[in-house]
């Protein structure tokens, strides 16, 4: 006997099989990721075709079987189509999507992911952004994502010898967070370090609240992330 379950989520990838089925992965409320089979949703006159587009939110039924879970209902709650008509948010909004899917494995239930990810596209979709705003949404949405992963960049204090930092110091992709100067200066050596002259900055944007502006220099921000990820599969 089939199970029926109801939940809300976040569309993020589509793929098509066979003739006019299609594959459609959903980061939802209630179960995590999802992939769920849309018989026929292909087809001009499929009633569910329109209701799961990509990058939109989403009211959902599925049944789950043995092998696979089959989508029987679908409405939108919001295509978020202010977005879709600008060529960098909607870039955005791939990009947010793709690094979803690399981190989450599975389904798991995480409420912290859908809320992010949600309020991430309706913010995409309210603000003006310009390219270097869209460059920082990423990497505040990344480095959010990463924390809810259990990714968390440590900046408070110095990982190695946990001592309150100065003002200067070093972050460190090895060890996941700021080194301080003396420390570094030992026997520690990151080659892919990184000199912050004000480790404040960098804990100024891990931090910041919802309701403020994210404000800073991209390209600084965006090397950081990058040599943090790369480092992720190797921990």
């Amino acid at each position: 006997m089939f199970t029926h379950y109801y939940t809300e989520g976040v569309v993020l990838a589509k793929k098509p099989i066979r003739e006019c089925d299609e594959i459609i992965t959903i980061y939802t409320r209630d179960f995590g990721k999802v992939d769920v089979i849309g018989r026929a949703i292909r087809k001009n006159g499929s009633k569910l075709r329109m209701n799961v587009s990509l990058f939109s939110h989403v009211k959902i039924g599925f049944i789950q079987g043995k092998s696979y879970n089959t989508l029987i209902d679908a409405s939108t709650v919001s295509n978020f189509k202010d977005a879709r008509k600008k060529l960098g948010k909607l870039s955005l909004f791939y990009r947010i999507s793709e690094i979803t899917l690399s981190f989450v494995c599975g389904q798991e239930k995480d409420e912290n992911i859908f809320f992010l990810l949600l309020g991430s596209f309706q913010k995409i979709d309210k603000f003006v952004l310009s390219r270097d705003g869209l460059k920082l949404f990423f990497c505040f949405f990344s480095f959010n994502l990463l924390y809810f992963l259990g990714y968390k960049l440590y900046t408070e204090k110095c990982v190695l010898c946990t001592h309150n930092m100065d003002v200067d110091g070093y972050f460190s992709p090895k060890e996941g967070g700021i080194v301080c100067k003396k420390c570094f200066s030992r026997d520690f050596f990151d080659k892919d370090a990184i000199y912050l002259e004000n480790v404040n900055i960098l804990r100024n944007f891990l931090n910041l609240e919802e309701q403020k502006e994210i404000n800073g220099d991209a390209k600084f921000f965006a090397k950081i992330l990058d040599n943090y990820l790369e480092f992720i599969p190797k921990k």
